[in-house]
C-alpha cells in the first residue's frame, strides 16, 4: 500500500512539474522605443537627474482602465526602452523641469521608433563656461539664464561637484561657502525675476579646509549648473541643467 502511495505522489509530482514548464505563450515585447527629450526652440538635449528626475508616463491603450508606466530618462535628456509591445500609446509628462506636456494616439510599431519630444524647459541655462583657475585654487562658474516663458521666476542657482556624470541637485558633494565663493545662491524678491543680461558667478573655493578635503583625491571631477524655477499650477518642479564639464584636479 505504501509503495502505492509512493508512486502514485511521484506520478502527481513528475505531472506538476512538467505543466509549470510548459511554455509561456505570452508574446514577448516586439519593439524599441527611444529618443530624446528636447526644447522645442534651440533642439537642446533637456538635461535633468537620473534619480528622481524627469520620467515619461506612458499609457497603453487598448485596456478599459490604461495603467501607466513610467519610463526613466537619462541624465542628458535621452532615453530607451527596448520591451514594448507594438500598440498605441498616449505619453504624458508632469512633474519634470518642463511645462506639462502630452502627446496622444502614437502608434508604436514592431521593431525600432524613434521619438522626440517638444517641449518647453521652465529654463534654459545659457553662456555656461566652467573653469579651474590654479592660481586662486578655484572652480569658477558664469553662465546666464532665460525662463522658458515669462511667467517663469528662478529660485535658486547651484554650482554642483561629484566624482561622476550624474553630479547635480541629489547626487553632489557638500561644498562650504566662503566670503568670496559661492557654491549655490538663493534668491530672493526682485532678484528671482529673470533677466537674461545678468551673469550669475558662482565659485568654489579649494583652499578653504572643508572644500580641500572634498577634493583631497587626486582624480577628475564633474562639474554641473543647475537653476531652480518658479512657476504656479504646473505641480512639481525639478532642477534645470547644462552639461556637465570634466575637471581633473
Amino acid at each position: 500500500m505504501k509503495k502505492t502511495l509512493y508512486i502514485l505522489s511521484l506520478f502527481t509530482s513528475l505531472v506538476l512539474f512538467a505543466t509549470s514548464c510548459q511554455k509561456d505563450n505570452y508574446p514577448y515585447p516586439n519593439a524599441q522605443v527611444f529618443g530624446a527629450i528636447r526644447d522645442s526652440i534651440s533642439g537642446g538635449l533637456i538635461e535633468t537627474d537620473l534619480n528622481s528626475g524627469s520620467q515619461i508616463g506612458v499609457y497603453e491603450q487598448g485596456y478599459a482602465t490604461p495603467v501607466i508606466r513610467n519610463w526613466v530618462v537619462k541624465q542628458n535628456g535621452e532615453y530607451r526602452n527596448n520591451l514594448v509591445y507594438s500598440n498605441t500609446y498616449n505619453f504624458v509628462f508632469q512633474s519634470c523641469n518642463f511645462f506639462p506636456y502630452s502627446l496622444n494616439g502614437v502608434e508604436i510599431k514592431a521593431g525600432e521608433n524613434p521619438i522626440d519630444f517638444q517641449v518647453i524647459p521652465y529654463i534654459r541655462l545659457k553662456n555656461v563656461s566652467i573653469t579651474y583657475d590654479a592660481a586662486a585654487n578655484k572652480i569658477n562658474a558664469t553662465f546666464s539664464i532665460e525662463g522658458g516663458k515669462p511667467t517663469v521666476k528662478v529660485a535658486k542657482v547651484s554650482l554642483y561637484a561629484f566624482t561622476d556624470i550624474y553630479v547635480g541637485e541629489l547626487v553632489k558633494k557638500t561644498l562650504t561657502a566662503t566670503a568670496t565663493a559661492l557654491p549655490t545662491q538663493t534668491l530672493a524678491g526682485a532678484d528671482q525675476t529673470i533677466l537674461p543680461a545678468t551673469v550669475y558667478s558662482l565659485s568654489i573655493d579649494l583652499t578653504q579646509v572643508a572644500n580641500a578635503a572634498v577634493f583631497a583625491i587626486h582624480r577628475n571631477y564633474y562639474f554641473r549648473v543647475g537653476a531652480m524655477g518658479i512657476q504656479t499650477g504646473v505641480g512639481t518642479i525639478r532642477t534645470n541643467y547644462a552639461p556637465y564639464v570634466v575637471i581633473p584636479l
